[in-house]
């Protein structure tokens, strides 16, 4: 599917914010769609190729360390049911596809300087970029702050997107993540995992690993096509889903993307009971209600 990016004419000459080759930061992840708030912590390394996020406040520690085996490897810590049983699992990376420490930021390139605006009684910079694919057309926006003068890495305060589907004419897609105590500095040994494990494959389907073993790829990455809308093709042929018009294929995809994403935040808490992709994973919230 051809995809095009676009971006909105910035009105001065600003440099493209810069984070840093290391830093420890924490966030959380807002999806309206299903009131969810996911909290997170993340450290970041990038001249030794590694980084860590841990999830619900270290319930789900995710270490992706590109320098292990023979193209990096990430390993997951998380309790997985009965919720006293804590496992380690385990995605070694390929020659194609090698394993890269991951950004809690989006990769600002291709952004561009949109406004000043208020961000919470402090004066940010509020960056921009629009990508599209289909009929998916995805806004992004970055607010940050520049403490220390134009040269020294940014704070982010929070990133945003909103997505309009165009068949549609209508904003379908949303969320955020509002970061906070950052700082340029980390401990080397966060990025340890811990010993006393034996690590397993993540569980099949195959095409659902990359987006359990590294959940925050797809809310900074800016491609409007997310690994969480590539499960849809599966999960059409698995349940033998046909649908009417175009226009209710794009109602239920989106559905669909929504329910995975509240699916796997929820199973990152560590709760009694897990949650699973079913034959009513494409219905909307409201046909949901009317089942039960």
């Amino acid at each position: 599917m051809a995809q095009k990016m676009t971006t909105t004419k910035p009105d001065d000459d600003r440099a493209v914010p810069d984070f840093g080759k290391m830093y420890h930061v924490k966030g959380v992840i807002s999806l309206p769609s299903y009131e969810i708030e996911e909290p997170f912590e993340a450290w970041y390394d990038f001249e030794e190729n590694r980084s860590r996020i841990d999830y619900y406040n270290g319930t789900t520690r995710t270490f992706l360390i590109g320098n292990d085996l023979d193209y990096g490897a990430i390993y997951q810590i998380k309790p997985v049911l009965p919720p006293s049983v804590i496992k380690c699992f385990q995605l070694k990376g390929t020659k194609e596809e090698p394993i890269r420490p991951q950004s809690a930021m989006p990769d600002v390139q291709g952004f561009e300087f949109e406004k000043m605006e208020d961000c919470k009684g402090v004066q940010c910079e509020v960056w921009k970029t629009v990508t599209e694919a289909g009929h998916k057309k995805n806004t992004y926006r970055l607010w940050v702050t520049r403490p220390e003068g134009n040269y020294a890495p940014a704070t982010p305060h929070r990133f945003e997107m909103e997505g309009f589907n165009t068949l549609l004419d209508s904003h379908n897609d949303k969320y955020s993540i509002e970061y906070s105590d950052f700082c340029t500095q980390s401990e080397p040994d966060v990025f340890t995992p811990p010993a006393g494990f034996t690590c397993e494959e993540f569980p099949d389907p195959p095409e659902e690993r990359q987006i359990l073993a590294n959940p925050i790829q797809d809310y900074v990455s800016t491609n409007p096509v997310s690994h969480a809308h590539r499960m849809f093709g599966p999960f059409k042929e698995k349940f033998n889903r046909q649908y009417k018009s175009e226009e209710e294929h794009e109602k239920r995809e989106i559905n669909f993307v929504h329910t995975l994403r509240f699916v796997h935040s929820r199973n990152r808490v560590g709760l009694s009971f897990s949650l699973g992709i079913n034959d009513r994973s494409d219905w909307s919230r409201a046909e949901k209600r009317k089942y039960c």
